[in-house]
């Protein structure tokens, strides 16, 4: 219980967090930034048991969802609203304002998180390679699922995906597996600390040794 507690904590600091996050390297990744609450979602959809992750994924949905709709012209994740490259990306992704409504990001959370429940008993044994592997699969999952609903909302669905497109795809992808380590680390820590044990189709794991 303390542990689930924490993590929907720690669920809630990682949008604060994220304000302060600058996308790196500018216009070379087309502004491309980490999606931290994203991350630590599909990080912590590993540690906890299936409630706690509906729960935690209607809690990090909504509160994206909040924060960042209706969206300004041309923005979302993948399409930025403060980009200046002459042509933007929010004509050749074809977004506009309000394409996406309060609640959408529940649902994808809630899906990818049914998927990574899936690689728990490599977590909870402490291998982490696939783990990460599905984070960044996840995250690439859900930046591309919000394009392609943009596009299907707006009545003009079809597979065009512009370069910036790829460039923003693959940079949140990379940035996502190389945090995701730290997030697992910290929740490894955090398990210890709590003395929280994973429960998997009757299998037990104790982080303290126990």
């Amino acid at each position: 219980m303390i542990f689930n507690l924490v993590v929907f904590v720690l669920a809630i600091l990682s949008f604060v967090v994220q304000e302060f996050i600058p996308p790196f390297m500018g216009e070379y990744t087309y502004y491309a930034r980490l999606n931290l609450p994203a991350v630590f979602f599909f990080a912590a959809s590993v540690a906890v048991p299936f409630p706690s992750m509906l729960v935690l994924a209607l809690l990090t949905g909504f509160i994206w969802d909040a924060r960042y709709l209706p969206m300004p012209a041309g923005g979302s994740d993948l399409i930025p609203a403060d980009m200046e490259l002459g042509v933007s990306m929010a004509e050749a992704a074809g977004m506009s304002a309000g394409d996406l409504q309060l609640g959408y990001s529940v649902i994808i959370f809630g899906l990818m998180g049914v998927l990574m429940q899936g690689v728990r008993p490599l977590f909870k044994r402490g291998r982490l390679e696939l783990p990460v592997i599905m984070v960044g699969f996840a995250t690439a999952a859900w930046l591309l699922v919000q394009y392609l609903l943009i596009t299907l909302l707006r009545g003009d669905f079809y597979l065009y995906f512009p370069t910036p497109i790829w460039l923003k795809l693959g940079t949140g992808t990379m940035y996502a597996m190389l945090v995701s380590p730290l997030v697992f680390l910290v929740l490894h820590i955090l398990a210890r600390v709590t003395q929280y044990e994973i429960k998997y189709e009757g299998l037990r794991y104790s982080f303290n040794g126990r």
